[in-house]
């Protein structure tokens, strides 16, 4: 074959010359990953990083208080109306709920360090999905969240980690060349898709997050699992959700405000099931004694409102319809214990 193929010249090694195409190769790693850290700062398919980063930076640039604080997980996010609240109560909210995996650890922080800035707002309403109680934290949300580093020793409650945690957090936070590899992925390959993805991130002026479009199959799909996973299970309130109603609780006392627990949205599918409701009843018993042994802290909508999968994204995340009417209930349920309270 008379096809010349490429010879390499490889010149003598030297300790020197080594020395610097290993300096030149981490450097050149060092300025992709760099760039990859500033790009994603504004930029990402993953929603829930997003949302975390919007949601604090949302509390940061607030320049007036509010009246009632809404913290909680995604469910709130998509579940809470602001508008409706404010029109049905005359009052003045903002929607900071962010993700599940934060667990309520992230409720008590918002409510922390909105007290700094403002003092006490005059109510707190915090809504949590069935699954957030007994789940534990995610170390890339903690990773994500956009204060200095360390602040988690520096929170109320605070948070402590080993080595090999400490370690995984610097990953998930300062290399995403490693820790997002499927989200720069897909930066590069599909453009267009993650530029219509992340034109439907959208939150509004008060933080509240329309979604329009049911996923009845996604639906479908996590009311199978949930009843595998949830059925005659056992609940336990995790450590970090049980300190953070505990400092909640002990912050709603000290400033004179209200604390309203709530149960998030959830599809009728789903608590139609007789053993799922079982575990269900154990969350509500939990969330019960915590408002009894406080004289702040109130548990409304105790029973459930469940929607149809055509109101639904997911088994606990409702449609901008279903939202519409939830925050309703919501609202005439805070109004109704305020006037019994008013009464007494």
């Amino acid at each position: 074959m008379n096809i010349k193929l490429p010879k390499e010249i490889v010149e003598p090694v030297t300790k020197n010359s080594l020395f610097s195409s290993l300096i030149a190769s981490v450097l050149v790693v060092f300025l992709i990953n760099l760039a990859a850290i500033v790009y994603l700062k504004n930029n990402t398919t993953n929603r829930g990083y997003w949302l975390l980063k919007e949601k604090w930076e949302m509390l940061f640039n607030l320049q007036q208080p509010v009246d009632w604080l809404l913290l909680g997980d995604s469910s709130c996010n998509q579940g809470v109306v602001p508008d409706i609240f404010d029109k049905k109560l005359e009052v003045k909210s903002i929607n900071l709920c962010t993700l599940g995996n934060m667990s309520s650890l992230d409720d008590a922080w918002m409510l922390n360090q909105y007290i700094k800035r403002f003092g006490a707002p005059k109510n707190v309403l915090i809504v949590h999905t069935y699954s957030a109680w007994d789940s534990d934290i995610s170390l890339s949300l903690i990773a994500k969240t956009p204060l200095d580093w360390g602040y988690w020793q520096q929170m109320e409650p605070p948070l402590s980690f080993d080595k090999k945690d400490t370690f995984q957090l610097f990953i998930n936070r300062y290399l995403p060349l490693y820790s997002e590899n499927q989200t720069l992925a897909s930066l590069i390959k599909d453009p267009v898709s993650y530029y219509q993805l992340n034109r439907s991130f959208q939150l509004d002026e008060s933080g509240f997050m329309i979604w329009e479009q049911a996923d009845v199959e996604q639906v479908k799909k996590k009311t199978e699992w949930h009843i595998k996973t949830y059925s005659n299970k056992q609940f336990n309130l995790t450590k970090h959700n049980h300190q953070a109603l505990e400092t909640i609780a002990e912050l709603a006392q000290q400033h004179n405000f209200n604390v309203y627990l709530a149960n998030a949205p959830i599809y009728q599918g789903l608590y139609a099931q007789d053993t799922f409701r079982s575990y269900y009843r154990q969350i509500q018993d939990t969330l019960n004694n915590y408002a009894a042994n406080s004289e702040r802290v109130n548990y409304i909508l105790q029973q459930p409102m469940t929607f149809p999968q055509e109101q639904m994204e997911n088994t606990d995340h409702v449609t901008y319809t279903g939202a519409q009417r939830y925050t309703e209930k919501l609202a005439s349920e805070i109004y109704s214990l305020q006037k019994i309270k008013e009464r007494n």
